[in-house]
């Protein structure tokens, strides 16, 4: 386990408040969620190892779009749930990881209670084995090296051996 997760786990279990200004390094900061929409992840805490092994980090994520002005230019904003029909324009969530059996979820709960546990991997059909990433799987895959991995080299190098298996598939 490195020294972050480690601290940021230990104060989160004492009730320790952590730092104003969180490193953002255990979540993906931009994902897109369909044509013209993006989410914006924001890293609450310091990841955290639940008594089951998996790894929570509280987060708040940030919907917008992009959408032509009456000029034709391309513009962004936060998202409207009254004028756009996409959901909450901001929530605070919970991401969660299972590093060994490759699983990723997100809940409002902090203990999962509410959450769907997803591979991160698709396990059947012509694609099994490869990751889940991409706007309609929600960026699984990514969204788990980061949280089980940060920045570290290893976490970088299966993110590129993965992505390289997928590109070779299609090929």
């Amino acid at each position: 386990m490195n020294f972050p997760v480690l601290v940021g786990s230990l104060l989160l279990l004492t009730g320790t408040q952590v730092s104003a200004h969180i490193k953002q390094e255990y979540v993906l900061p931009l994902r897109g969620c369909g044509t013209f929409c993006r989410v914006e992840t924001e890293q609450l805490t310091y990841p955290a190892i639940m008594d089951d092994g998996w790894i929570k980090v509280k987060v708040i994520q940030r919907l917008f779009i992009t959408y032509k002005d009456k000029n034709g230019d391309w513009k962004s904003r936060p998202c409207s749930l009254s004028k756009d029909r996409c959901g909450p324009p901001e929530s605070v969530v919970w991401l969660f990881a299972d590093c060994a059996r490759e699983k990723f979820a997100s809940s409002s709960n902090p203990d999962r209670s509410n959450a769907l546990e997803k591979s991160v991997f698709y396990t059947e059909g012509k694609l099994a084995g490869i990751p889940r990433h991409g706007t309609v799987a929600q960026n699984l895959f990514a969204q788990w090296v980061k949280l089980c991995h940060g920045k570290s080299l290893e976490g970088m190098e299966l993110y590129r051996r993965e992505m390289q298996k997928m590109v070779d598939s299609f090929q």
